[in-house]
């Protein structure tokens, strides 16, 4: 059960740094090309869902002890690709 439970620490863990990266290939293309191409409405919906799921995982993690880090990786990394590409999205106007 030992091994099992390890393979899924390291599945949380790389699935985490994946979807908190995802953003990434975006971010290079709207630097090359001055042109993010991504809605208001997804930068609202982006950050409601990663501020939102991190407090929720923050207090769940209070209630029982334990401490998810994955996951604030995760929502932190997402949370500054959001930033920089909102940023661009204000900069560039598109």
């Amino acid at each position: 059960m030992e091994i099992l439970g390890a393979l899924c620490w390291l599945c949380g863990i790389v699935s985490a740094i994946s979807f908190a990266f995802n953003l990434y290939p975006q971010y290079r293309k709207a630097k090359k090309t001055k042109e993010t191409g991504l809605t208001y409405g997804f930068f609202y919906l982006a950050y409601n869902g990663n501020i939102g799921a991190a407090i929720f995982v923050l207090w769940t993690n209070l209630q029982t002890g334990e401490f998810q880090w994955p996951l604030y990786v995760n929502y932190a990394l997402a949370t500054y690709f959001t930033t920089r590409l909102f940023i661009m999205r204000i900069r560039f106007g598109k």
